[in-house]
């Protein structure tokens, strides 16, 4: 009896054993318009909360496991997701296929949330030029390359050109070069010229009040320039480009790795010997320069949690602009450095930042026939920063909070006492959080205690809802404002020759604006995205010059909050692949603006804003870009002593098209060249426009392989 017991026993032992029985599941990933091996692809069981990587050959090992049927998930940045069913144990090893996504939704992004996140996943709405896109503009910097973006206006005078933001001003937009504050604006606009595109990875645009996480000037929303970074390997970069005017570019890169830290020092010079189609024009941008930019960056691991970032920059122009009798001459010098220390322990991930920026901005007012300086003023800005932020992350939350502290100076002949200076504290403290698969979001406050204007609470919340794997629903509000400057609260310039003096307001307030935002997008990574954006923006406090009557024979004119005025609009963006040779977008945007206190639409705000891009792939080293872009009638009011509009006009619209063509060769070399505004349109006294434009350029890149 009992040996009978016993083998029944041992029978079922077996049987349960053999149910049980594990094994692994491997193969090999590989990429399907290369056929070569993808490294470092994410493999996943979610259902059995365990994963792996492929390894440099593209091969993978995952297990052990129980027999059965699972669903493998596989993730890499640039290629379609993908969920491929396997039966354990295998037969033989299998082989994955990963198709690039046409429409890149998988990219990393960091400025919505100031946390790496996918551009599919991030709450917060968030629009990406990759450095690609950029280089076909044909453009010289990243002014050229912004127009083509729907709802952004790039504007151009002779203080430099900045970007507008559904309808905010530039000195409402942040700019950002790696996440470091660009300093240095002239009458309230920052000039992105400076910027070559040749060192720049990608640009992330995030509309709508940022002020949440960024504090003032991010009102009216974020550019942050993301530049290339610094390879192991050895490498050099060389590129030229020539043009009309004459033009004339030169870059030169040169990276690699030495102990664990990979470096890169890039240097890039551009010419323009200017043009006189514009000679009449209000905004005199025909104006000749000569701009140098110097950049160094550098990255490693100090241990093994412990990491370094540090980034320096130094840019200096000379600007000429000819006006005959005098030639206006303007010297710009920028040094901007950020060192930054990441330390990833249990308990989460803390960032210390160190940003320091200077700004030196002199201008002159030349006689032609003697060189006799008739005015000049000098303008000294400095910005040094300390910030330290803790990330901590707990399952479907993450929590991120943060101590900021900033001293800034300006020493100015146009300010009274010549010399200022403020300090600024902040805290802020965001949670972003999934409270189910479908649905996630963003809580956000900020509070600033700035030593002239007091202190400021901005909140923000942002909404996300996945109806499917490929549309997106996001919903935010969020409260902004922009700190008044120096020169807005101490400016004391008197203009004799034409009669008036303006003195600015020690008493300013900072403008604030309410702003609420609906995105809803759908794409499908092998043919089409598709985005709607619809926004509204109500603003208050709006610092602008009034008149205060006559004092000495002078026109007196002082700064005030007197303005209130709303943006409200839609934009809508089509991107479609026709096939893999061929790709076509279009935007459109409507802005619709008003100025509350004078009844009236807001100066220079196109209503319609139309832009569209052909690229087409001729052959594997070849592609041609045909562009174009619509900007619309634009209001213009003039105001009289008393504030309000006496005159009023209407600026004709206007359309331009712009070609370029790139071919690559194996050895290296690539050229490109093209034509803009190839219908020569200009405008003498609206512009800015040069006419029709040619260039040529030819670059050369070398990457030492290691074996």
């Amino acid at each position: 009896m009992r040996l009978a017991v016993n083998l029944t026993l041992l029978i079922m032992v077996t049987a349960v054993n053999g149910q049980t029985q594990t094994g692994t599941i491997s193969g090999q990933i590989i990429n399907d318009n290369t056929h070569q091996a993808l490294p470092y692809v994410n493999i996943s069981i979610k259902s059995k909360l365990i994963g792996t990587t492929s390894n440099a050959a593209g091969y993978f090992n995952l297990g052990p496991v129980n027999r059965g049927k699972y669903t493998l998930s596989l993730s890499y940045i640039g290629f379609e997701d993908q969920a491929v069913e396997v039966i354990v144990p295998q037969t033989q090893p299998i082989t994955l296929v990963l198709k690039p996504e046409l429409i890149e939704m998988s990219t990393l992004v960091v400025t919505g949330t100031r946390t790496e996140r996918l551009l599919k996943d991030v709450p917060v709405t968030t629009q990406v030029i990759k450095g690609k896109t950029l280089s076909e503009t044909g453009g010289a910097d990243v002014s050229q390359a912004l127009g083509y973006v729907t709802g952004v206006a790039v504007v151009e005078n002779q203080f430099g050109t900045g970007v507008e933001l559904s309808g905010f001003d530039a000195n409402h937009v942040l700019v950002m070069v790696d996440g470091l504050k660009m300093i240095g604006r002239t009458n309230g606009q920052l000039d992105i010229s400076q910027i070559p595109i040749e060192q720049i990875k990608r640009i992330e645009i995030v509309k709508g009040a940022a002020s949440a996480l960024y504090g003032s000037e991010a009102m009216g929303g974020v550019i942050n320039i993301i530049t290339t970074e610094a390879d192991n390997n050895f490498g050099v970069k060389l590129g030229s480009v020539i043009g009309s005017y004459g033009r004339l570019n030169s870059t030169l890169t040169l990276s690699g790795g030495v102990r664990g830290f990979r470096s890169k020092l890039n240097v890039n010079s551009r010419f323009y010997g200017g043009n006189t189609l514009n000679t009449g024009s209000l905004w005199e941008n025909g104006s000749q320069y000569e701009k140098l930019n110097l950049g160094f960056q550098t990255t490693g691991e100090l241990t093994s949690t412990l990491k370094l970032n540090l980034h320096l920059n130094r840019f200096q122009e000379i600007q000429t602009t000819d006006l005959q009798v005098f030639n206006d001459v303007t010297r710009n010098q920028r040094n901007a450095g950020r060192l930054e220390l990441t330390e990833m322990g249990q308990l989460g991930t803390w960032i210390l930042g160190l940003d320091y920026s200077g700004y030196d901005h002199l201008y002159q007012r030349l006689v032609s026939s003697s060189a006799y300086v008739k005015t000049a003023d000098n303008t000294v800005q400095q910005l040094l920063r300390s910030e330290l932020r803790g990330i901590v992350e707990h399952r479907q939350q993450t929590l991120m909070m943060g101590i900021g502290h900033e001293q800034e100076m300006i020493a100015s002949d146009r300010i009274t006492g010549r010399r200022q200076q403020s300090a600024l504290t902040d805290l802020f403290l965001q949670d972003e959080f999934s409270a189910t698969q479908r649905f996630s979001g963003i809580l956000g406050l900020r509070w600033d205690y700035h030593t002239i204007y007091g202190n400021y609470l901005s909140p923000k919340i942002s909404l996300m809802l996945k109806p499917e794997l490929i549309s997106r629903i996001r919903l935010s509000f969020g409260q902004g404002f922009r700190a008044p400057t120096f020169k807005e609260l101490f400016l004391d310039y008197t203009v004799e020759s034409i009669g008036y003096r303006i003195i600015g307001n020690p008493a300013l307030m900072p403008e604030r604006s309410n702003n609420l935002n609906l995105d809803i997008e759908r794409w499908h990574t092998q043919q089409y995205h598709g985005r709607i954006n619809l926004f509204y923006n109500r603003i208050s406090n709006l610092i602008d010059y009034t008149f205060q009557g006559v004092e000495q024979n002078l026109q007196l004119w002082q700064t005030a909050n007197i303005n209130r005025a709303i943006t409200s609009g839609v934009e809508i963006d089509l991107n479609y692949y026709c096939n893999k040779q061929m790709e076509w977008t279009i935007g459109y945007a409507y802005l619709n603006t008003w100025d509350v206190d004078n009844q009236s639409p807001i100066n220079l705000k196109a209503k319609h804003k139309a832009n569209t891009s052909l690229r087409i792939n001729l052959g594997p080293n070849t592609n041609l870009n045909l562009g174009g872009q619509c900007i619309g009638d634009r209001f213009f009011g003039e105001a009289g002593l008393a504030g309000d509009v006496e005159s009023t006009q209407w600026i004709a619209s206007y359309t331009l098209w712009n070609i370029n063509f790139q071919q690559r060769f194996k050895v290296g070399f690539d050229l490109n060249g093209g034509l803009k505004n190839i219908t020569d349109v200009f405008d003498p006294v609206w512009g800015p426009m040069p006419g029709r434009e040619w260039y040529l350029g030819l670059n050369y890149n070398y990457i030492k392989n290691e074996r």
